[in-house]
């Protein structure tokens, strides 16, 4: 199951020579993130950039852990994205116990990083 199945991202199981903790994804030369974004010349959009590191979540979290998405911290784009992109998705704990930081890199470099902010959970709350 993918997070967002229409989105194009195919995950790519990391054999034992790429990076620990990663997340690795093909960009879909046919993921609809790319219609009209921009004719002739696509480019990801960056809300697609924050579903790549949600999808990562996703792939990396426990059965039964659901969490609700509420806002993101930081982000910074540094380069595009384009269709058939390989992408890593390296994910860290945040400086607060709801947050997640993120970076994408294609070919070891910096595309996208931020913090992903979620609601506390039902559990949390009653501490």
């Amino acid at each position: 199951m993918t997070l967002f199945p229409e989105a194009g991202f195919v995950a790519i199981p990391l054999s034992s020579a790429g990076p620990s903790g990663a997340s690795h994804f093909r960009l879909s030369s046919d993921s609809r993130c790319f219609d009209g974004h921009f004719d002739g010349a696509p480019i990801l959009p960056g809300v697609a950039h924050l579903a790549l590191a949600l999808s990562a979540c996703a792939t990396q979290e426990e059965k039964g852990s659901e969490r609700t998405l509420v806002g993101v911290r930081g982000v910074r784009m540094k380069r595009r994205l384009l269709p058939g992109d390989e992408v890593d998705v390296f994910l860290a704990d945040g400086r607060d116990p709801f947050t997640v930081g993120f970076e994408i890199r294609c070919q070891d470099e910096l595309v996208t990083a931020g913090v992903l902010v979620f609601a506390p959970t039902n559990d949390a709350a009653g501490d």
